[in-house]
Parts: C-alpha cells; structure tokens; sequence
C-alpha cells in the first residue's frame, strides 16, 4: 500500500504556509522519517538544515564557520546548474523525506536549473516530482497504488529540499541564527577540505514517544559536512541518527555537481494524461468538523466498512480509489484516545482492524484539521 500522499510543505517548524496538502506520512511505528531540512546548492548549503540555531564550540570557531559560509555564498551567486546525487535509507516508493528501518539506502538525483524561474526535477526509481517553470508534478514511476498529482506552487512536491532553490537566503538566515539553542558545530581541517559537524538534540514534546525519531528535527542528530578548502563549495554530506545506542547514516551524497550540461526537455518531461489538482484541498464537510479526531476515525472506518465512503469522502482526500478499496469491508476491532507527539501539528488515533481477507494489522491513524475548512483529513496511518 504504496499511496501517495501530497503534502504541505512548512514554513517554520510548528506552522504551515498552506493548509492544501500533507505535510507528513505517519504509517507504522516500525517506520522512520527524516526530514531533509534546507538542502542548498552551493558550499554550505545543507549547513541550513532544519534551521536550527547552534551554538560553536568555541569563539574562533563561530568567526571561521561564519566566515566559511561568506565565502560560499560568494561563491553560489553565479552558479547556472546543480546536480546532486545521493542515497537514503528508504523504499523507491516513499515519500522523499520519509526513510524505513526496513528500506535500503537507495539512490535519488536532485537536478536544478537556476533560470528564471528556476526549473528542477528530484527523482528515484519509484517516485518522481518535477517543477517545469509554471506547475509542480509528482507521480509514481512503477506499478503503485499512486495517482498523478500537480500544483501550481513551485516547492510543494519538494517537501524539505525546497531550500536546494534559495542557497543564499539559506545561508544568510543561517549567519543570523547561530545561537545558542543546544546545537553545537565542531570545524576540522585537513590539507584540502573542511569538515563542520553539527550536532543536535531531539526538538518536540515526547510525553508519548510515537514521534520520536521520526524527522531529523524530532531525533538526537548529526550532520556532517565536507568542502573542498580551495572552492568552498560542499563535496559531501552525510546525515546521521541516534537510536539502539549508536548513530545510524539515513542519508549520504555521492556526487555533487556545478554548472555541469543540463538536457533541459529532460529535465521538465511528464507522463501524459489527467493530472489531479491538489490545490484547493478538501471540500467542507460537517460530519467531520466539530468533533474530535477520535469520533472523526470511527466516522472513517465506519464508511470502508460498510464500502460507502460519500460520507467522508474529504477525509481521504488524498489517497486513490485502489488503496480506498483494500479497506473496504474491514471491522474494526479496537479504537484508543487519541494523543500528540513530537512537532507534529495533528493528531493520532490508535486502532486495530480486521481486513475483509482476515488479516488484523494495528496502526496509529494520522489525522489534522488545519485546512481551511477546518476539517478532519487522513495524513497516514493506512
């Protein structure tokens, strides 16, 4: 059950500029996100990750990152193309920032245009998202449970590599808020790079754990940083998590590339057919406004169980007419007070469920109401 859900793509870390779209997958607890904060294309450009203000080990050390991040964005202001290769901890059909214990660190390829407009295309073997200068498009590259999705914003798709657009606001707004928040960046040299490591604790309320380690943001990380000493620009990333007691890698590049040959018909080419505006996002519905989102997950299961989803049609929105109907005829067998975990703006509902075909399967239901009609919709949880 491979769906795709658009999201929401944030602008600070507890808010969204647009109630339109997911922000999140949340499926099992088994499953680990990493949230890919402020990808850059330039020297540094992932020094913005998550936005966090740090705090330097030392005073020199602050003056010669700050100075380092200067000297990239100097550097950056003429660049004409970026390519970016790298891999992570994921399935080919995730979302982009969403990565699995269970998953194999699988390649994606990041190609940036910086005309005006900027014209870019983030791709994996199972998942493709594209902006052509006017639209945004995501759509599945294999046999999945996904639908054929686009937008008018420009970075919906690109979730958190959104800031690969903007690498000298990135870093400009990064001099600004190196501050002391429980972040530490350590510089070393060597004869040819400079290597910033940035570590940081877990940010969000984890009265209930669920959340935790779900986003690099929500874990105990390290980011760990490589530029060539001459160019200042990044040669390499990795981006690493704390859990079982040691730090995991979920994300490492393996080439970066600048002002390299771009097929521009390549790089914007689509599948042809219908394609599903996720602008307006969902229609106003009644029955699931103004209750809680436990009442609102009986609503919801009430309707595949009796294979008659019109009554909460809006709340799965965002999920294809296939994966709707693997619920259909379910029973469900148990439904728990909902909770709040981690920086996630929604709400979690525990259930159990019996599929038609006897299977049982135990999850936590996903769901948030901060669309503009105030209505209760699935972000994951299937």
């Amino acid at each position: 059950m491979n769906e795709m859900i658009p999201k929401i793509k944030p602008s600070a870390p507890l808010s969204l500029k647009k109630n339109v779209i997911n922000k999140i997958k949340m499926e099992r607890k088994e499953m680990k996100k990493v949230t890919l904060k402020k990808l850059s294309a330039v020297a540094a450009i992932f020094i913005a990750l998550m936005m966090l203000p740090v705090v330097f080990s030392t005073n020199s050390e602050a003056k010669a990152a700050m100075r380092l991040l200067g000297e990239s964005i100097d550097k950056s202001d003429n660049l004409k193309t970026m390519v970016i290769k790298f891999l992570m901890l994921t399935t080919p059909n995730e979302n982009f920032i969403s990565i699995r214990e269970d998953g194999s660190m699988t390649e994606h390829t990041f190609t940036v245009s910086f005309d005006n407009p900027n014209k870019w295309r983030l791709e994996k073997s199972g998942r493709t998202a594209m902006f052509d200068g006017v639209n945004s498009y995501m759509w599945g590259n294999v046999n999945t449970h996904t639908i054929k999705v686009m937008s008018n914003e420009h970075y919906v798709f690109l979730e958190d590599f959104e800031q690969f657009l903007e690498p000298q606001k990135i870093l400009r707004n990064e001099q600004q808020l190196a501050k002391n928040d429980g972040s530490e960046i350590t510089m070393t040299e060597t004869k040819n790079q400079i290597m910033l490591t940035v570590t940081s604790k877990a940010k969000g309320d984890f009265t209930n754990d669920y959340s935790k380690n779900s986003s690099i943001v929500e874990s105990d990380n390290k980011r760990i940083y490589t530029f060539d000493k001459e160019t200042k620009l990044l040669q390499a990333l990795t981006i690493q998590i704390f859990y079982n007691n040691k730090y995991h890698t979920v994300l490492e590049t393996t080439s970066i590339l600048y002002d390299v040959p771009i097929d521009m018909n390549k790089l914007v080419e689509r599948p042809e057919g219908e394609w599903m505006s996720i602008d307006k996002g969902p229609s106003k519905n009644a029955a699931l406004t103004g209750v809680t989102s436990k009442e609102a997950a009986k609503l919801i299961f009430t309707a595949l169980a009796n294979k008659n989803i019109k009554p909460v049609k809006e709340a799965l929105t965002y999920y294809d007419e296939k994966t709707i109907k693997e619920y259909y005829g379910l029973e469900l067998l148990e439904i728990g007070d909902s909770f709040k975990s981690g920086l996630y703006p929604g709400e979690f509902v525990p259930y159990k469920i019996k599929f038609a075909n006897g299977k049982t399967y135990k999850g936590n239901l996903a769901l948030r109401n901060d669309n503009q009609n105030k209505i209760w919709v699935v972000d994951g949880g299937f």
